[in-house]
């Protein structure tokens, strides 16, 4: 999962913008893994240095949280990588089947 991590943040982001303790609820929920800030919060800030997101300020009840949202070059590379997975799933099955029809 850790090596997808960037994926998964997109396709949440996809759905609707989330401020990043919402990601990681998120990701904890479906996953059952809960990120530490140390981990969430700089690949939050990657992403959105390399344009695959946008962050803005909202303030709540005087407290200020940054909200996320996916941008279109998020998505393209959001979409790449849903390909590659898929591919690889097809290249893992057939080579599983060739291993099998040789024992």
């Amino acid at each position: 999962m850790k090596n997808n991590l960037d994926l998964i943040i997109l396709m949440l982001l996809r759905s609707k913008p989330r401020w990043g303790y919402e990601v990681n609820i998120a990701i904890r929920d479906k996953f059952r893994v809960y990120l530490s800030a140390g981990t969430l919060y700089p690949l939050l800030h990657s992403l959105e240095q390399e344009g695959h997101i946008q962050g803005e300020w909202e303030s709540e009840r005087g407290r200020g949280r940054r909200i996320y949202k996916i941008t279109e070059s998020g998505i393209n590379f959001l979409e790449a990588g849903e390909r590659a997975t898929l591919e690889l799933g097809r290249l893992i099955q057939s080579e599983s089947s060739a291993f099998q029809s040789k024992t």
